[in-house]
């Protein structure tokens, strides 16, 4: 039996992914926990020595300006390790997740560790998953448990997939089970196949039928008995976890990689199920790791097999699709991992690697940088992507999700940069970088991988922005324009009030390890008179310092290597008689195109009325309906330049009060649409007759190929004979409707695929 140090790291530790270059895929660490190998642990936490200088930094904070809610799921983490470190902390989101729960068996409550160790099964320990969720529910934390989509589960405690007795001699065995080998062969890279699944494993199905194999487990049982565990919270699941390197981290049940189908049929069909089992189901997918895989998929055959389209945005279009043909939504938020995509630290002083991490969290919002990994910054990953080697994670997910499917927030339920270390300060600094972003780019959810351990400086900044003063206050709740004359690489500000206008509070972070920063806050909209800071520097690595109350001084000094909330206290000199939002603020469009958006009030009495518009060259912004009302929304009509690229726009208005808003928004410009032709159309039948109707699809410079294309019908009336048709190899899709049983005239209207710019053709038939 493994000891104690083994089984924790057993729990915790992310597997080596499979990260495909151009020609081959490759074992490469992906993760980011100490625990992984994948960071070197530094025990220093204190990096730098008194400041030697001073840097000049000119703030601004424009209370109008940007004006959006923080949503309180992007505090979380994964796996806390109490219900009082979720009380303590302040922590939201807290995921049940990782590689080992894709084989979670709740009647046993055990695991199979897949290519984590050995691929054995093993107790999962305590606690059990629905203690798990009555605990943290009962701690304040949202709770969001994964639910497996593989086919198997553990069928015991004790069991490994790859026995060195019945399979042979191969690579590597586990040093405490001397039968549990990796499934290598000897030479170490030609994977064992044609294993027995039912070694370690019995079937994982929906629901008891007749005819199931003997111990069975079923997902509405276990649905079904944790669903009162989630208390007043909402009813969090993921669909699976990195469902996408399935063919490494599961392969012994799963060797051949996920596709493009596969995975878009598991997620709708379990969608579904999931939400039937449990009503108030909020569902999380796809669930998928990492950058090559968001553009690839697993199976490099299948995106010439689906019109060449990159497959998170074939995914997400698919998903769509099926579930406007089904009349009910499949998933509630669209959710990747999302660890910072940064340099390779091989060779890197421990200094390197601090200012690396605290660098690379541009990966995330910043437009103008241009990726330092490898991963990225490459010709393979995609070519469909505008930009495709500034990762722009935040925005760029955002606006596949609000162009294709409207109405869905992001998530993140993993993320880490912990390059230099767990336990190293700059961690902390990352963390607190990190959290600022989340709620100034409009993430909806959010859990770090893993939870940060309460000995560890990352562990203060989360309690910055939940807990600061011991009384669960920290950062307010509607994020507000805040802006620095410093480089993003070394200083960082975040912004935000209370919905009452009565407190600011701010997040400094000082990410330079010499010079203090010297900062003159300007404020537009509020008039702060007290204030109190909490300073967490490498001076004092775990410990967050609080200032006493004292006047609102508008130049203030920060240490080198800190992160400071700062809570003012004070009025609101400017306030609004409405919110407002662009609705949506960031959305993906086709080259020479236009889009619409529909700018909205979102709260309050009165009116509000768009008046200019600022933008990126190419942009052409019309304010169509330019008076908002608590029941009309607005529109703005954009023409979209020639040349692919991500542009910025600034929308600003006055509100009933005569107060000046504004909103600042993204266009993720991509290669020009593809287009839909028609056939059979104006076609006249007796009642209840069935007609032939095709569409072909066109991709001219979209990038996009004609074959295997998804196309959307609908009709006005009539039965349809499929909602959702595959093109042919030529860019055809045929249906067959049957008229109605009365006569009139019938609409009939095919959609493209939304990635290509979801053209439609219409056309027209009459019932006589």
């Amino acid at each position: 039996m493994e000891s104690p140090m083994l089984r924790a790291r057993l729990f915790l530790n992310k597997p080596a992914r499979l990260m495909a270059g151009a020609l081959l895929l490759v074992a490469l660490p992906c993760t980011l926990p100490a625990q992984s190998g994948g960071i070197p642990a530094d025990p220093q936490t204190n990096p730098v020595t008194p400041a030697v200088a001073t840097t000049a930094i000119t703030v601004s904070i424009n209370t109008l300006a940007n004006r959006h809610p923080i949503s309180p799921y992007i505090y979380g983490v994964n796996f806390p390790p109490s219900a009082a470190y979720v009380t303590q902390s302040g922590a939201t989101l807290v995921r049940w997740g990782g590689n080992n729960a894709s084989r979670y068996n709740w009647k046993i409550n055990g695991k199979n560790i897949d290519a984590d160790w050995y691929f054995e099964n093993y107790s999962w320990g305590t606690p059990d998953s629905s203690t798990f969720l009555s605990s943290m529910s009962a701690a304040g934390g949202s709770p969001i448990m994964t639910i497996p989509m593989l086919s198997w589960v553990a069928k015991d405690l004790t069991s490994e997939s790859f026995s060195v007795k019945k399979y042979g001699k191969q690579c590597s065995v586990d040093p405490y089970r001397n039968d549990a080998g990796n499934g290598m062969l000897p030479d170490c890279s030609t994977p064992l196949t044609g294993n027995d699944p039912t070694d370690a494993n019995t079937g994982l199905l929906d629901a008891p039928s007749a005819g199931d194999p003997v111990g069975s487990v079923y997902r509405n049982q276990w649905i079904q008995a944790i669903a009162p565990k989630f208390g007043t919270q909402p009813h969090f699941y993921n669909l699976d976890n990195e469902p996408d390197i399935w063919a490494g981290t599961h392969r012994d049940v799963h060797p051949t990689p996920t596709g493009y189908d596969e995975l878009a049929a598991a997620i709708v069909k379990e969608g579904h199920s999931v939400k039937a089992y449990d009503p108030l189901a909020v569902r999380f997918a796809p669930v998928f790791c990492c950058w090559w895989f968001y553009w690839n998929g697993a199976n490099s055959n299948d995106k010439p097999d689906h019109g060449g389209l990159d497959f998170l945005p074939w995914l997400l279009n698919e998903v769509y699709f099926n579930d406007l043909a089904s009349g009910s939504r499949s998933l509630d938020f669209f959710d990747v991992h999302a660890y910072f995509n940064g340099p390779s630290t091989n060779g890197m002083t421990t200094a390197q690697k601090r200012a690396a991490a605290l660098r690379v969290t541009r990966d995330w919002w910043d437009s103008t940088y241009t990726s330092e990994s490898g991963t990225v910054n490459q010709p393979w990953a995609t070519q469909l992507q505008p930009k495709k080697t500034v990762a722009f994670v935040i925005p760029r997910m955002r606006a596949l999700a609000n162009s294709i499917y409207p109405g869905t927030p992001v998530s993140f339920t993993e993320w880490n940069g912990a390059l230099a270390g767990e336990s190293d300060f700059s961690t902390a600094l990352v963390d607190a970088d990190a959290y600022g972003i989340l709620g100034r780019e409009r993430m909806g959810a959010a859990s770090r991988w893993t939870a940060a351990q309460s000995t560890t400086p990352a562990y203060d900044a989360l309690l910055l922005y939940r807990n600061a003063d011991g009384k669960h206050n920290g950062f307010q709740t509607l994020s507000v324009k805040a802006t620095s004359s410093a480089s993003a690489n070394l200083f960082s500000v975040y912004a935000s009030t209370n919905p009452v206008g009565t407190s600011m509070t701010l997040m400094v972070v000082n990410k330079d390890p010499v010079n203090q920063a010297q900062v003159s806050f300007n404020t537009a909209g509020f008039q702060p008179t007290q204030m109190k800071s909490y300073t967490l520097s490498s001076l004092k690595p775990t410990t967050i310092v609080p200032s006493a109350s004292k006047a609102w001084t508008a130049t203030q000094t920060f240490a080198p290597y800190s992160a400071t909330l700062i809570v003012a206290s004070g009025s609101t000199t400017l306030k609004p008689t409405v919110e407002w939002d662009l609705n949506p603020d960031t959305l993906a469009a086709p080259a020479s195109s236009s889009v619409t958006i529909a700018p909205a009030i979102t709260a309050g009495t009165g009116t509000f009325k768009l008046a200019s518009v600022s933008a990126t060259a190419g942009l052409v912004i019309s304010l169509t309906k330019p008076n908002l009302t608590a029941t009309t929304p607005g529109l703005v009509t954009i023409r979209t330049p020639s040349a692919p690229g991500l542009y910025q726009f600034t929308i600003a208005g006055t509100d009933s009060g005569n107060l000046v808003q504004s909103k600042q928004g993204w266009l993720l410009v991509g290669n020009p649409a593809a287009s839909l032709t028609k056939t059979g159309d104006n076609q006249v039948a007796g009642q209840g007759k069935q007609i032939s109707l095709t569409t072909t699809f066109v991709p001219g410079t979209s990038g996009a190929s004609a074959g295997n294309a998804s196309i959307l019908f609908s009709t006005s009336a009539g039965v349809l004979s499929s909602r959702v048709v595959r093109t042919n190899s030529s860019g055809a899709a045929t249906v067959t409707l049957t008229l109605p049983s009365v006569s009139g005239k019938v609409t009939i209207t095919a959609q493209a695929p939304i990635p290509w710019g979801g053209a439609r053709a219409v056309f027209t038939a009459t019932a006589q």
